[in-house]
């Protein structure tokens, strides 16, 4: 009888190891195919641990496992639960499966409130910003009253940017004129818009010499700024190839500004290349960090706007970038940089 007990004591020992070790390839390669088997598989060896522990076994190392799968689960939880919603979706899963008690049949729940926790981190954040945005408005209108070009040339460009989102080119180019007529000096930024409007109007030699003076306006070592204002009224009216070339000139002149990073991310973003634009908001974000903490929240407000996409929702562009989305499960690492500077996962831009 007692060679009985140890027999099955140690077949179940050895059935528990094994199953730890199957969870453990499992988690990495998980599929619409295989993702329900892999959560019964994490029942069968809670069952596992608890019918041995009256036998009075050293577990220890089988429990470091079984922690360290845990771990992996909540770090991994956004990719394992977009699989899943491929499979059908967890309700669906929980009711195949009652009682479905272990927390990896709730794994929805973890996504949800660490995307709460998320939104409240970036609330206080941006909370922060706001209230120092007001100061900054009490005393540049109370104390020091902005010069009037500023003024003409910001209500100006406001107007514009709702123009170009509706394709009002011809209109657009009235309110540059008429802008341009209040202002007793020239405005770089207004003069880029000049550019690409008439750009868009089929006048190109008057949009190269708008182009042309507002790069002359411009102190020769802060083109960046050029580069990054010209690109983002690019992307603004939708010339997405235009806009990504004057990213490139961007970091090419500076591959530490974060402004060419930026532009950039926009970009994939927009251009549905999601796993590259996290990777280059990221990047945004650390280059900006200490010097432009404005760009560094709004950086990261943008990658966890793309990080919280849900999964029957991603913007994508081709099936490489969904390849790349479901097995690297999001950004939990930082990609590796290619030779120009930029994510691997940008390597197509």
């Amino acid at each position: 009888m007692a060679y009985s007990v140890r027999e099955e004591r140690q077949s179940l020992a050895v059935s528990l190891r094994e199953d730890l070790g199957e969870a453990e390839k499992m988690i990495v390669q998980l599929r619409r195919d295989n993702v329900e088997q892999f959560l019964q598989l994490l029942d069968r060896i809670e069952e596992r641990f608890l019918e041995l522990e009256s036998y009075g076994l050293d577990l220890r190392p089988e429990y470091t496992r079984w922690a360290s799968l845990h771990s992996k689960l909540r770090r991994e939880a956004g990719r394992i639960v977009r699989v899943i919603d491929v499979a059908g979706g967890l309700d669906n899963l929980r009711q195949a499966n009652p009682p479905a008690e272990g927390f990896w049949w709730h794994l929805d729940a973890v996504v949800a409130e660490s995307r709460r926790r998320l939104l409240r981190r970036l609330g206080i954040t941006l909370g922060t910003v706001v209230a120092l945005l007001v100061v900054v408005w009490v005393l540049l209108t109370f104390v020091f009253p902005p010069d009037p070009n500023t003024v003409v040339a910001s209500e100006a460009i406001s107007t514009l940017q709702q123009l170009a989102f509706e394709g009002r080119w011809e209109e657009a180019l009235v309110v540059i004129e008429e802008a341009m007529s209040q202002l007793t000096r020239p405005d770089a930024e207004l003069l880029i818009w000049e550019g690409v409007i008439r750009s868009k109007l089929g006048q190109d030699e008057r949009a190269r010499e708008a182009l042309a003076e507002a790069k002359s306006l411009v102190p020769p070592g802060k083109l960046v700024a050029y580069w990054w204002s010209l690109g983002s009224v690019q992307l603004s009216v939708g010339d997405v190839e235009d806009a990504r070339n004057a990213g490139f000139e961007a970091i090419g002149l500076d591959d530490a500004d974060p402004q060419g990073y930026f532009l950039l991310a926009s970009v994939a973003e927009v251009t549905g290349n999601t796993v590259c634009a996290v990777d280059l908001f990221e990047k945004t974000f650390q280059l900006a960090a200490d010097g432009n903490p404005q760009l560094a929240v709004i950086a990261r407000v943008r990658m966890g706007n793309l990080l919280q996409r849900p999964a029957n929702m991603p913007l994508l562009g081709n099936d490489e970038t969904a390849d790349a989305n479901e097995e690297g499960g999001g950004n939990d690492e930082q990609s590796e940089e290619s030779d120009n500077g930029l994510p691997e996962s940008c390597a197509g831009i």
